[in-house]
């Protein structure tokens, strides 16, 4: 189906952002200090149903990847976790994933030695997706809520727009603009090994 062609009535934008503030709602950052169990409680919180109904139906799947003992996912794919929705209005229907690697605190204030390893993670993002993206998280002294950014842009050193995530979910990923959906890609990510990912890496190389 062609890109960028849903334009959804405002009773799914509004249902979507609720699903995803509620999410957020639910993770209170001062229980998850650590960036891996921040991430994934977010992750599950996400997940579910977002709307179904006489205009479509939303549905968001979230896997975190394994980043423990040799060869985890998380050391050569640069991911923290996948986001994947499958989105219909009724006539047609798109499944689509997203790659996210997230950070504690804002982007802004990494150290450069963080800067240069988000940097590295976002390379080897690139190389299994087109779109990679940067999650920041909460910290002790940043913004309370999550932010999206683009993974190319601040591969490139740009000043990439920051999305709050409810913002993100309703304007790039129901809208159709952001997310891979190469069928195999999509099923390869619901995988914490992303064992079908690499397979799928290695053949495009």
């Amino acid at each position: 189906m062609p890109r960028h062609a849903f334009g959804f009535h405002r009773d799914v934008r509004q249902a979507v952002r609720r699903h995803v503030e509620k999410a957020i709602e639910s993770v209170d950052h001062r229980r998850y200090r650590q960036e891996a169990a921040y991430t994934a409680a977010l992750a599950h919180a996400l997940e579910g149903v977002a709307y179904s109904g006489s205009h479509g139906r939303v549905e968001f799947q979230s896997t975190v990847m394994d980043d423990r003992g040799p060869g985890a996912a998380e050391r050569w794919s640069g991911a923290d976790l996948a986001i994947t929705a499958t989105i219909t209005d009724g006539q047609s229907t798109v499944d689509k994933a997203i790659l996210v690697q997230a950070k504690r605190g804002e982007l802004k204030k990494l150290s450069p030695k963080e800067k240069s390893r988000a940097q590295c993670q976002i390379g080897d993002m690139k190389k299994l997706t087109k779109a990679p993206k940067l999650m920041e998280i909460p910290g002790d002294d940043g913004r309370p809520t999550p932010g999206v950014y683009s993974g190319n842009e601040y591969h490139s050193a740009g000043s990439p727009r920051r999305y709050e995530l409810g913002d993100y979910f309703v304007n790039r990923v129901l809208t159709t603009l952001d997310g891979d959906t190469r069928p195999l890609f999509v099923e390869a990510v619901k995988d914490s090994t992303l064992t079908q990912l690499r397979v799928i890496a290695k053949k495009d190389e």
